[in-house]
């Protein structure tokens, strides 16, 4: 599986979430710590912070793991006391039943063995602790004009992306128990002709799918998109894109 170099995206990865927040994936979240008193927190692949930093510090022990140090410097630009470490997801630098909720935010898709992650995070949850998997599935949702421009980017998501199915099978071998799955957060919007140009996740290093390209994979893309707005003006862009929430508790 292709590795993305997050060393491109950390300094634009942000101006996503002023795109759209993902308010309800952050409700959610919040929901799941209040509901259960959770204390010990990790976020898997926490990146530029955006999800620790939504949390009470002062109420919660919460850590976070990327394996990106340009993506952790961006977390620290804003607070420095965060408890943010440099490493691998599927090998969590933690003692055994130390956390209460183990959580990562479209994130699963990076780590090289997701296997090896749903046991990392059993071996580190405490009884009746909690993993939380926000994410999207490809192989159920393909409604993002990108994937029909630019060539391979579909493919190789279907084999970057863990299916829901498969996620919930994973976890089911690991014995995990009261597994759920729902629909978190829809997002949608439609830009028609030449506005397509001004989507952000349309830049080269704005989201995986396109840093993962070649320059030249990416330029023919952006090509495909001009010959068809050139062709029909009134062209509609759709991007259609439904996250869910797998949840499961450790025995």
């Amino acid at each position: 599986m292709q590795k993305t170099d997050y060393g491109k995206i950390a300094n634009t990865y942000n101006k996503r979430y002023v795109v759209n927040y993902l308010g309800n994936i952050e409700k959610e979240l919040k929901k799941l710590i209040s509901t259960s008193n959770y204390k010990n927190i990790l976020e898997a692949g926490c990146g530029t912070g955006r999800w620790i930093n939504s949390l009470d510090q002062k109420e919660l022990n919460v850590f976070g793991i990327d394996y990106s140090f340009d993506m952790l410097k961006i977390s620290r630009q804003d607070k420095l006391e965060l408890n943010c470490i440099n490493a691998n997801a599927v090998k969590i630098p933690f003692k055994d039943n130390f956390f209460d909720l183990i959580f990562c935010v479209n994130a699963i898709h990076h780590f090289l063995d997701k296997k090896k992650f749903i046991e990392e995070s059993k071996r580190t949850l405490s009884n009746k602790g909690m993993i939380a998997v926000f994410g999207v599935d490809p192989h159920i949702d393909k409604n993002w004009y990108v994937y029909k421009y630019f060539d391979g980017v579909y493919e190789n998501d279907l084999k970057r992306f863990t299916s829901l199915e498969k996620l919930k099978k994973l976890l089911q071998l690991n014995d995990f128990t009261e597994i759920e799955i729902k629909v978190v957060e829809k997002v949608f919007s439609e830009r028609i002709g030449k506005d397509v140009l001004n989507d952000p996740f349309l830049g080269k290093n704005h989201c995986s799918q396109l840093a993962n390209l070649t320059g030249e994979e990416y330029q023919k893309g952006i090509e495909k998109i001009k010959h068809q707005i050139e062709k029909h003006p009134a062209t509609a862009f759709t991007t259609a894109v439904i996250f869910y929430l797998v949840s499961a508790k450790k025995k």
